[in-house]
């Protein structure tokens, strides 16, 4: 008969004790720090976004500043399809459904590969930069 390894089995000195979910630890903030210091991180629905749609599927990219969608996307493991970077295949084109107004106005490569699909919200990953800053 082989013996259950339990998170307590593997503590030296402990052999086949079972542990109990450790109690909750208090967390505490430090006197000094006054609310208005600490900086929790965003909500989700205060996080700039702009979601794009790529062969049916729909991915959140975080506003990056000066980035273009691509990277922002490929640093945050979205998985968008992409091959010459350049902005010449076309393989990167997704649909913006929202949060276009995070992104600059679409290069002159972007309105040549993709003509009238501009006016549908389509736009090409690697050449769509986003804006350096946006009003708050």
């Amino acid at each position: 008969m082989r013996k259950q390894l339990t998170v307590g089995s593997l503590i030296p000195g402990r052999s086949g004790v079972q542990m109990s979910s450790p109690a909750p630890v208090p967390v505490h903030t430090h006197p000094s720090l006054k609310k208005t210091e600490m900086s929790p991180a965003r909500p989700q629905s205060e996080q700039k976004l702009v979601q794009v749609k790529q062969r049916s599927q729909t991915m959140p990219v975080r506003y990056t500043p000066s980035q273009t969608l691509l990277q922002a996307a490929l640093t945050q493991d979205q998985p968008i399809a992409y091959k010459c970077q350049q902005g010449h295949c076309g393989k990167c084109s997704v649909q913006i459904v929202a949060g276009a107004s995070l992104l600059d106005t679409p290069t002159g490569q972007e309105k040549a590969k993709l003509g009238e699909k501009l006016a549908t919200g389509y736009r090409l990953a690697c050449q769509s930069t986003f804006r350096s800053s946006i009003p708050t």
